[in-house]
């Protein structure tokens, strides 16, 4: 084997695990640096640096794609990230709870007329009604003609790699435009990938915050090249992703200001207008979106702020008021760990993340747990501000550090994908598990009681099971439901329990009728 060959040999045999360990159970659990760190080590081995010249390294330094190079990594990159959201998918890892209850069905159920109608959730407050009373996902109503022209899940899954992915691009843009190295640039891009934060995102499933991470690069990607019309679309775009993007638009200003640079002819379009329209699409929901479709009208997500007030207002001051509490908060939260993904970097590079304060504030301050970690999908708002900054903070760190332009881009691009690659903390990265067997079979024990007049299924399948509506969510409330008395419930032990505790579901099949119906899926009536 010579020196060129090896490093193909290493990826093919790198696809061949990623692809054939899901496929035919290879191995219970593969993290992806596990695959990908042994290639670039073999490829760095054969390119034989140790024998780089200055000329070399200059070359290297000063190398930057081209337009069929950025068009093939975006090819590979959006079918890598499918093939492993499919896996996840297919393992049975993606719940329904978010994915299925507030967002798959709910899409289903407006392209049939009910407007984002929720049917059965895992908590009863949020069943029977629409999302809007909850968040005002405007923008997940543009794919209702795509579930009347096929219902499945698979629009949502696609959505998500494919904003991640042009999310890199754009940054790729930005990173090159403002620096004017490509190399660093291209780190960049594939930081946005690969870091922790964007991966526990995808492995969710589908959030509608995923689409910050594509129209938040394409604002600042817009505004660098002053196309005012590709602005204003990314920013009323966002603005459509949920009320709560006044943040991340906040951010957007904030970053053109004090990063990039804005003509004092052009400060009311990138300045003022981003905030400006977030805070009327804010209002708008507050005064009439959520009093048509909500009973109440404090937000259902005030609780997540009740230690410092009962609604969003009196929280608000009593956060003003407790500044030490909220300092000592932020500190103990989550941050940290959404910085280590990026070897704390973006500390350096502070001008593009110092407009997301106010966001980090907020969710450090929380008296939700998710939200206070920023764990699951919460930390996808912060990529679009982190990745430029760890570009542009390694840059600066390696030139303090450096004597010569060309090594310290050269370490400047390792720093930033490395530590994206490598440095999770106790956030997992991308993983791959087998396919399950009781994923497949769902849909055909489904059709195997087409007679009943309910189907009850436990979180894990509900996923797999269709848009019938007598196929409902598996919860302590349908369970005890005199309406579901003597309908089979579809249960697999070997999969997530959500809502309920794994013992529950066991004490289920043993108070029941357990019978075995295809692929380790349990039909159960109750006696």
């Amino acid at each position: 084997m010579t020196s060129r060959t090896a490093p193909l040999v290493a990826a093919a045999a790198g696809v061949a695990l990623v692809v054939g360990a899901p496929l035919f159970g290879w191995l219970s659990l593969i993290r992806l640096p596990a695959v990908l760190v042994p290639v670039l080590a073999v490829t760095l081995v054969a390119a034989r640096p140790w024998r780089w010249r200055a000329d070399d390294l200059d070359a290297i330094a000063a190398w930057t794609p081209s337009r069929t190079t950025i068009g093939i990594a975006s090819i590979v990159t959006a079918a890598a990230l499918g093939w492993i959201v499919l896996s996840r998918f297919r393992s049975g890892d993606i719940n329904a709870v978010d994915f299925t209850v507030y967002f798959d069905r709910p899409i289903y159920q407006t392209a049939h007329g009910r407007v984002m109608f929720v049917e059965t959730a895992d908590l009863p407050a949020f069943s029977h009604r629409s999302q809007f009373a909850v968040h005002a996902y405007y923008s997940l109503l543009l794919l209702a003609p795509l579930y009347r022209l096929a219902a499945t899940p698979y629009w949502l899954l696609s959505l998500s790699v494919i904003a991640v992915v042009l999310g890199a691009c754009h940054t790729f843009r930005i990173v090159r435009y403002v620096s004017g190295i490509g190399l660093v640039a291209a780190a960049a891009a594939l930081a946005f990938v690969l870091n922790a934060n964007t991966a526990r995102t995808l492995l969710y499933g589908f959030h509608p915050e995923v689409l910050y991470a594509w129209f938040v690069p394409a604002a600042i990607d817009a505004a660098i090249h002053r196309r005012r019309w590709l602005f204003a679309i990314a920013v009323i775009a966002a603005a459509t992703v949920k009320e709560d993007a006044i943040f991340p638009l906040f951010g957007l200003s904030v970053t053109l200001a004090l990063a990039v640079g804005v003509r004092p002819k052009d400060r009311w379009l990138y300045l003022a207008a981003p905030p400006a329209i977030a805070a009327v699409n804010l209002a708008a929901y507050y005064a009439w979106v959520l009093p048509l479709f909500a009973t109440s009208s404090n937000p259902v997500y005030a609780a997540f702020w009740s230690n410092y007030g009962s609604t969003p207002v009196r929280a608000l001051f009593g956060m003003l008021s407790r500044p030490l509490d909220v300092a000592r908060s932020v500190l103990t939260s989550g941050l940290l760990r959404v910085l280590l993904p990026h070897a704390l970097l973006p500390l350096a590079g502070w001008r593009w993340v110092l407009g997301i304060l106010p966001l980090v504030v907020l969710y450090g301050a929380s008296a939700n747990v998710q939200i206070r970690d920023f764990g699951i999908y919460y930390s996808i708002v912060t990529v679009p501000f982190l990745v430029p900054a760890s570009a542009f903070g390694a840059l600066a760190v390696a030139r303090a550090l450096l004597g010569r332009e060309a090594p310290a881009r050269i370490a400047a691009a390792a720093m930033v994908a490395l530590a994206a690659l490598l440095v999770y903390g106790d956030r997992a990265g991308y993983s791959l598990r087998p396919w399950r067997p009781e994923v497949a079979a769902a849909p055909r024990v489904r059709e195997r009681l087409a007679s009943e007049r309910a189907i009850l299924v436990q979180s894990a399948l509900y996923p797999h099971t269709g848009y019938d509506p007598r196929v409902v969510l598996l919860t302590r409330e349908t369970l005890g439901d005199v309406k579901y008395s003597g309908a089979p419930t579809l249960l697999a032990p070997g999969l997530d329990a959500y809502p309920f505790a794994k013992g529950e579901l066991d004490a289920l099949v043993a108070g029941g009728r357990p019978t075995a119906a295809d692929g380790g899926i349990v039909v159960v009536r109750r006696r």
